[in-house]
């Protein structure tokens, strides 16, 4: 299908081709991989020219992650005791874990309470763009000292985002180039930070370095070969005609179209919210083999 409700990278040729000719095996016993990996992916994070993100800096525990759900694991971990809450919308994944033993609620369906963990997206996963109520939520987060956990995988195909960190209720943010990279999804390229070393699980595979040095490698070439805002730059002109067409909202995630229940033809995309995200990756993408 060339229109989905799913959320996939754009089949971008020149990043395609890329991570294909860069994946070798001379990688593996590179020293300091893991730590240059951390140390290059925050700087690249941060020189984006088309997103603001204040204090980030003060999360001073970078570790490589196998995307950012494996982050969202050891969250659960951590908080199994208390009752997770997302946004109607948000990741699917998190409805999966939580059906096993751990006990979860709707923000929507109830005021956070002291025994509460929240996880959102940034960007929301179901909009594209700040969810609303995002400042609210925190606010209610730090006064009741409930543990936050910020889900960016979405920022790397971003603009116009602008969120400050410099939170006492987060404790942890993750980023992956999935969605940013054709190819890079299978690869799980992603990275966790908190304000100092946890010794969870995370901690403890990356100080004995068991990682993908492979994942490691191809994304220091990335960040050196890619800036941070290439896949915004080069199709967000695409993104507004193909919306066009499709008579829906260019979102600020430049795979997504944004409408509502009232649409034609996506009425059905429903995850629970008065939006209908449509992924358009396939179609203002410039590999010729996805076409018709």
């Amino acid at each position: 299908d060339f229109v989905v409700k799913g959320a996939r990278p754009i089949p971008d040729k020149q990043s395609y081709e890329f991570i294909r000719d860069n994946i070798n095996g001379n990688c593996l016993y590179k020293p300091n991989l893991i730590q240059d990996y951390c140390n290059i992916y925050s700087e690249w994070i941060l020189s984006s020219k088309l997103n603001k993100l204040y204090n980030l800096d003060k999360f001073k525990s970078k570790k490589f992650v196998h995307g950012t759900s494996q982050s969202f694991d050891f969250f659960y971990l951590i908080n199994h005791k208390k009752r997770f809450r997302i946004f109607k919308g948000d990741f699917m994944y998190h409805q999966i874990m939580w059906r096993n033993g751990y006990e979860w609620k709707y923000i929507e369906d109830g005021e956070i309470e002291k025994n509460d963990a929240v996880i959102f997206s940034l960007p929301f996963s179901d909009y594209g763009d700040i969810h609303p109520r995002t400042n609210d939520v925190l606010d209610k987060c730090d006064e009741l000292k409930v543990p936050v956990f910020v889900d960016c995988a979405y920022l790397v195909m971003a603009r116009d985002i602008e969120f400050d960190f410099d939170r006492k209720c987060i404790e942890g943010i993750s980023f992956s180039l999935s969605k940013g990279f054709y190819g890079a999804e299978h690869l799980r390229v992603g990275i966790r930070f908190t304000r100092e070393d946890i010794d969870d699980p995370v901690d403890v595979f990356n100080s004995y370095e068991m990682v993908s040095y492979i994942s490691c490698d191809i994304g220091i070439k990335l960040f050196q070969n890619f800036e941070t805002d290439y896949i915004q730059n080069k199709y967000h002109e695409k993104q507004i005609q193909v919306c066009s067409d499709l008579f829906i909202k260019p979102s600020n995630c430049v795979i997504f179209g944004i409408t509502d229940e009232t649409h034609l033809k996506f009425s059905d995309y429903n995850r629970g919210t008065n939006w209908r995200r449509v992924c358009i990756s396939n179609l203002i993408g410039d590999m010729n083999s996805l076409k018709k």
